[in-house]
């Protein structure tokens, strides 16, 4: 069975991983040993000199530190890549019979094998790395030769050790996280299912639209700091902080869509509807609420955060005239977002809370129900 594993090791790993990197694998190997075999110095050099110049910079490897250093951290990241590979392989449902054929045999057998096929995905850096062994035994740098072959072949049991771990491990299902261990007895409203989906399963994009709010922020408070007035630097700050969560906005129609969908057959009214998902805004929006609340008081604050909320509402209506496509949900944030900074700078900002509000509510009241998502 071991001859045959071996095989189909090969395959699956060995001729996928280069499959899936012929294309780094030439410009960085196939691109490396040319310039170095076959590179042209700069003005005029004796011809007994070219075959100096030719292999500099592999008598560098070994004998430069700082060269060494660098070509080490190389095999360190080709490693990576190979082992990341081979992980994400293991995983996929149609290699799931190597849990059951595989791992029969004992673990040294497999351990070997695993060597084996990290052995020969490593075969591109070992071939440079020979022809590197050579020159610097010839010139008398052995130590240094050895190392370096020697440090790639820790970098293969390593990795061999960590498939071996990976590949024994019993398939789990993943385990809850910690906010649904808290609130798994609490009793979640229907509309603020997408929060938990955001701390649930959106962390990365909450934190990113987090940084890209202060970073927002802070450039027009630095790009505006000559407007004297301050309600309109508010007004286009707190426009800025709105555009910043778009991709939230987005992604909360496609979650609505995905596992709300029951919503129209339940007894809620349209208003309802349209003014609970508000609670969804008010949680995500909290550190930037209180920012304002703290830095300008409580009233400016709550027309910073009427204005917030104005504009994405209307910026969930225009999902409903575009469906899900992502192009002309863009193009109509880029458009209002314009017109939001003219009506900010001829100090109608405060204008724009009550039309806002009316055209959302227009827009969600004729095309709340229409499944073609038809404009209106």
């Amino acid at each position: 069975m071991l001859p045959l594993s071996n095989i189909a090791l090969r395959k699956i790993f060995v001729d996928g991983f280069y499959r899936t990197h012929a294309g780094m694998l030439v410009f960085v190997f196939v691109m490396l040993v040319s310039y170095c075999l076959f590179i042209n110095t700069l003005g005029t050099v004796m011809p007994d000199q070219i075959d100096f110049w030719q292999f500099f910079f592999t008598i560098s490897l070994v004998s430069n530190p700082l060269i060494m250093a660098f070509y080490l951290v190389a095999s360190a990241l080709y490693a990576y890549k190979s082992l990341k590979y081979v992980l994400n392989q293991l995983v996929l449902p149609q290699q799931e019979f190597l849990y059951y054929s595989f791992t029969s045999s004992s673990k040294k057998q497999q351990f070997l094998y695993w060597c084996m096929v990290l052995a020969y995905i490593f075969i591109p850096v070992w071939c440079y790395t020979l022809y590197a062994i050579i020159i610097g035994i010839v010139f008398g740098y052995y130590l240094i030769s050895i190392g370096v072959l020697l440090f790639q072949l820790l970098l293969i049991i390593a990795g061999a050790l960590m498939i071996l771990k990976e590949s024994n491990r019993l398939i789990e299902t993943s385990k809850p996280n910690w906010l649904i261990r808290i609130s798994r007895k609490w009793n979640k409203p229907v509309f603020l299912l997408y929060t938990f989906q955001v701390f649930n399963r959106s962390k990365l994009a909450y934190v990113l639209t987090k940084l890209l709010s202060w970073v927002l922020i802070s450039s027009v408070f630095i790009l505006f700091s000559d407007i004297k007035d301050n309600s309109r630097l508010l007004m286009l700050i707190t426009s800025c902080i709105v555009v910043a969560h778009v991709v939230l906005i987005y992604q909360e129609r496609i979650f609505n869509d995905r596992y709300l969908s029951f919503l129209p057959n339940f007894p809620f009214s349209k208003a309802k509807v349209f003014f609970s998902f508000c609670l969804n805004y008010l949680l995500l929006l909290l550190p930037e609420i209180c920012w304002m609340a703290t830095r300008f008081g409580l009233i400016t604050s709550l027309e910073l955060a009427a204005f917030a909320f104005s504009a994405i509402l209307l910026f969930r209506s225009l999902l409903l005239l575009n469906g899900i496509q992502v192009k002309g949900f863009l193009i109509g944030i880029f458009c209002l977002f314009l017109l939001f900074y003219v009506c900010i700078m001829f100090s109608l900002g405060i204008m724009l809370i009550p039309i806002n509000m009316i055209v959302a509510w227009g827009v969600f009241r004729r095309n709340y129900l229409n499944d073609n998502y038809i404009g209106v």
